[in-house]
C-alpha cells in the first residue's frame, strides 16, 4: 500500500509526462501544478510563521522572507496562462463568481478583527480558523480555474517563460523552507518548524523536477 500511494503521488507531481495530444496541453498541466505547489507552499510557510513560535519574530518579518515570497509569487505569475483579449471578461466573471464566497468570508474576518471587541477565546479561534479557511478556499478556486480553463480562451506560457516561472518559484520556496527549517534545527527544535520547512523544501524540489520533465518531452 505505501508503494502504491507513493506511485500515485509521483504521477501527480509529473503532469508534463502524462499522455497528451500536444505540448500545449502538457504546459497547461504544468501551469496548474505550479499554482497548486505555490498555494501549498505559501500556506504552509505562513501557517508555521503565524501560528507557531518555530521562527523568531524578527526573522519571520524580515526582508529575507519578503524576498522569498516575492520570488515565489513572481514565478507563479510567469507560469500562469494569459487570458486572450476576447476571453478576459468571461474569465474574470468566472473567477469572481468562484472566489466571491471565500473573499466575503475573509473580509468578514478582517472587519471582525478590526472591531477589537472583547470576545471568548473560542470565538477568537473560530475567527482564525475562518481566515485560514478563506485562504484555502481562494487557493482551491484559483487552482480549479487554471486547471479547467478552455485552452482556446488563454495563451499557455511558452516553454522559456514556463521554465523561468518554475525556477523562480522553486527558488522562492526553497528560500522560505530553509528560513523556516534552519532556526528549528539550530535553536528552537520546534517540530512544526522542522515539518513545515521540510514540506516547503519538498514542494520546491517537486517544482524543480517538473523542469526536467519538460526538457524530456519538449520534442513531443
Amino acid at each position: 500500500m505505501p508503494q502504491l500511494v507513493w506511485a500515485i503521488v509521483g504521477m501527480w507531481l509529473h503532469p508534463a509526462i502524462w499522455p497528451a495530444d500536444s505540448m500545449v496541453e502538457r504546459r497547461r498541466r504544468v501551469a496548474a501544478l505550479t499554482v497548486v505547489v505555490t498555494a501549498a507552499g505559501w500556506l504552509t510557510a505562513h501557517a508555521v510563521l503565524e501560528l507557531t513560535g518555530a521562527v523568531p519574530r524578527a526573522l519571520a518579518h524580515s526582508w529575507i522572507l519578503t524576498v522569498c515570497d516575492t520570488m515565489t509569487f513572481l514565478g507563479f505569475l510567469l507560469a500562469l496562462p494569459i487570458p486572450r483579449l476576447r476571453s478576459i471578461v468571461q474569465l474574470a466573471v468566472l473567477a469572481a463568481r468562484r472566489i466571491a464566497v471565500p473573499v466575503a468570508l475573509g473580509a468578514g474576518v478582517v472587519v471582525a478583527v478590526h472591531r477589537d471587541l472583547a470576545v471568548p477565546a473560542v470565538v477568537k479561534l473560530a475567527v482564525v480558523a475562518a481566515w485560514w479557511l478563506a485562504l484555502m478556499l481562494i487557493a482551491g478556486q484559483v487552482i480549479r480555474t487554471v486547471a479547467d480553463v478552455d485552452l482556446a480562451a488563454v495563451a499557455v506560457p511558452s516553454p522559456r517563460r514556463l521554465r523561468l516561472g518554475l525556477w523562480t518559484t522553486a527558488a522562492g520556496l526553497a528560500g522560505s523552507g530553509l528560513t523556516i527549517l534552519m532556526p528549528a534545527l539550530a535553536g528552537t527544535g520546534d517540530l512544526a518548524g522542522v515539518l513545515g520547512g521540510c514540506t516547503v523544501l519538498a514542494l520546491a524540489a517537486a517544482v524543480n523536477g517538473t523542469v526536467r520533465d519538460l526538457a524530456e518531452v519538449r520534442t513531443v
